[in-house]
This record gives structure tokens, C-alpha cells and sequence, in this order.
């Protein structure tokens, strides 16, 4: 596994690697990200007083220093959108002490150090990142009842947006597609306890987005719950869902949304050709007390 050594320069991250191929990936994947690739044949590197300084719309970055004492080596650091400007800071002596070459995310060579370098302004290049756009209109809910925390949003207006990733206590839950704008969580399996679900929109590249979460309390003190004394089928199912187990006493079915659509008693067949397409969770209580919770998915 390569190493990679992160180290700050005036806020912003840089990573140093000398696997170059897997380097060179990673960068593909986000339209901000520059290549600063070292050649020094002697292998003296650049002296440490050498280095370029960066700004974007006249904002500085830092400075970008090579290691010195090594005959090769690459720096990536990532930059917003925006005219961005590289200095040289340093000497002027011959290419072979310092030469570099400085690379897009599309490993497009876009400078290489002349014989002689001019000290200030080497040139100015401009930057188009992807945007990173948040979802808005997020809310959770808990329903004690049916056992289910469900989360809801609308996604944002991106041609780049993959999905989203939904977490529960920073533990990743499932990625759904990016026309999804909700999503229902059973609970009825989990300890009593405070619990965290966020959603997060996911874009090829990296992104620094706030999280969207929903923090609530769960009991589910005293509740038994069936994990093979009962079981569904069809699933998905489009007609009749047969439950296969003794004792049913009663069959509350919910959509997603957690709203009651049906209420049954002392029946182990549900018929479910006339609900619309989508997951349902059929809360079944049986004459021993005992409770568990099924998701089914009814189709066309």
C-alpha cells in the first residue's frame, strides 16, 4: 500500500506520493486537482528556500514546496474555481537543479519550468471545478409505531450527482440513486438509544458538504421480535403476500411514508393487487405477544 504523508500550508492540504499511476486516477476524478511533478537528475531537488506560491481570484493558497534532497517527487493539492495565478520563489539557476512539470485533473500538461526561471509570475491559469451542491428541504421522523425512522429531501439540480449515501451513526446504511429523495429505516432490531441518520449527495469528485441529519431517540425496551418464527412471500410480491407462521393475531401495513394503509386480523394472507408499486412494512403482532417488522416491495 503506498504511504501518503498530509502536511498543512497555509490551510490548505497537500499530498506528497511517489506512486504516480495511482496518483494520476485519483486526479481524474475531481476537476480541481493539480500535479506537481519533480525531475531533478543531480538529485538535489529544490533548495529549501525554493517553492511557488499560489492564490485564486488574488487569494493566496500557500506555498508549494518540493522535498529537497530527492531526484523525484510529486505534490497534489486541490483548488477552487477561479484565475488562478502561480509565483515562482526562488533562484534562477539551470533547469536540472529544479525542473518541474505541473499537471490538470485531466493529466493535461499545462506548465513546464523554463531554463531559467522568472521569479515572480510564472503564469495564470483558469480553474473550472464541479460544483458541489447540497441537498435542501431535509426532514426525519421517527414513528414509534411502526418501528420506522424515515428521512426526506430534495435532491439537488446537478447533472453530476451520483446519488447519496445514508448513514446511521457515521456507519454507512445503503447508497441509493440519485433520483431517490427519501428514504425509511426499520429500527425494530436496534438497542434502546440516541441514534444519527444523515443523508449526503455523492459527486465524482470530493466534495466539502454540511451534513444533513436527524437525531432521535429510540426504545424498544421489552420488544420480541421474530427473526425466523415468521416469513413473507412472495417479496416482491403483486398479488397475495402470504405470511408462513402460526398465531397470527393481527397485520397493520404501512407505506414508506409511515401512514396506515390496511389493518387485518387473524388472516396469514394479504392481498396487495390494488396498492400502488413501492415498499410497504407489514407490522405483524402475534396472539403471544411477540412483534415483528417486514419490508415488502409490491410491483406492476
Amino acid at each position: 500500500m503506498k504511504k501518503i504523508v498530509i502536511f498543512l500550508i497555509s490551510a490548505t492540504l497537500f499530498f506528497i506520493s511517489t506512486n504516480l499511476s495511482a496518483q494520476t486516477e485519483k486526479n481524474q476524478t475531481d476537476g480541481c486537482y493539480f500535479r506537481f511533478v519533480l525531475e531533478s537528475p543531480v538529485g538535489s531537488g529544490w533548495s529549501p528556500s525554493y517553492g511557488i506560491n499560489i492564490t485564486v481570484d488574488d487569494i493566496d493558497y500557500g506555498i508549494v514546496k518540493l522535498p529537497w534532497g530527492t531526484p523525484s517527487a510529486e505534490v497534489t493539492l486541490r483548488l477552487s474555481s477561479g484565475e488562478v495565478k502561480f509565483f515562482w520563489m526562488g533562484g534562477t539557476s539551470v533547469a536540472s537543479i529544479h525542473y518541474f512539470e505541473i499537471y490538470n485533473s485531466s493529466d493535461e500538461l499545462i506548465y513546464a519550468a523554463p531554463d531559467l526561471f522568472p521569479v515572480g509570475l510564472l503564469f495564470t491559469y483558469q480553474n473550472e471545478c464541479p460544483e458541489c451542491i447540497p441537498l435542501t428541504d431535509f426532514e426525519g421522523e421517527y414513528n414509534q409505531e411502526t418501528k420506522l425512522v424515515n428521512l426526506n429531501w430534495t435532491a439537488p439540480d446537478s447533472e453530476n450527482l451520483m446519488g447519496f449515501n445514508i448513514l446511521r451513526n457515521g456507519v454507512l446504511l445503503e447508497f441509493v440513486a440519485s433520483t431517490i429523495n427519501s428514504y425509511a429505516s426499520q429500527t425494530d432490531t436496534l438497542e434502546t438509544g440516541d441514534y444519527k441518520y444523515c443523508v449526503i449527495p455523492v459527486y465524482p469528485y470530493i466534495c466539502d458538504l454540511e451534513e444533513k441529519c436527524f437525531e432521535t431517540h429510540i426504545e424498544n425496551l421489552g420488544v420480541k421480535k421474530y427473526s425466523s418464527a415468521l416469513s413473507l412471500y412472495p417479496n416482491p410480491a403483486n398479488n397475495i403476500v402470504h405470511i408462513a407462521g402460526e398465531n397470527v393475531a393481527n397485520v397493520k401495513v404501512f407505506n414508506k411514508m409511515g401512514q396506515l394503509i390496511n389493518n387485518y386480523n387473524n388472516t396469514n394472507h394479504i392481498d396487495v393487487s390494488l396498492y400502488p408499486a413501492g415498499i410497504y412494512i407489514f407490522n405483524i403482532a402475534t396472539t403471544k405477544g411477540d412483534f415483528g417488522a417486514y419490508k415488502i416491495v409490491v410491483t406492476k
